[in-house]
């Protein structure tokens, strides 16, 4: 545990998803800050024993499909859930990846608009 802009911030998880066997994987942390809200990088890692107010979900990358993140929200099982790592989807992208979580991940999910700032209680 560390302190940064006297926040309390836990590091989790150590390598970075699986993109395919033959790519070295690479250090991945993802960052838990104030107690409340989880950032997991470009992972799926769950953080034990935590209960998780804000998550950062990501909803596309070369090493995920859109049931691992469903499945991520589910097993973090946070109050609300925003989009991370979207840059690669199309708008017809967005639009399934989005309604997919939106109905089937179990918690208040929507992706943030460009410079939408979301306000945690840290």
């Amino acid at each position: 545990m560390f302190e940064a802009a006297g926040l309390p911030i836990r590091a989790f998880g150590g390598w970075h998803a699986e993109i395919h066997p033959d790519i070295p994987r690479v250090p991945n942390l993802g960052f838990l800050l104030d107690g409340s809200l989880y950032h997991p990088g470009d992972s799926f890692d769950v953080p034990p024993g935590v209960e998780v107010d804000t998550l950062f979900v990501p909803i596309s990358a070369p090493w995920l499909k859109a049931s691992e993140s469903i499945d991520f929200v589910r097993a973090v099982a946070p109050k609300r859930a925003f989009a991370l790592h979207d840059y690669l989807l199309s708008p017809a992208g967005f639009g399934l990846v989005d309604g997919l979580l939106s109905r089937m991940s179990g918690t208040a999910y929507q992706r943030l608009a460009w410079g939408e700032v979301v306000s945690f209680k840290g």
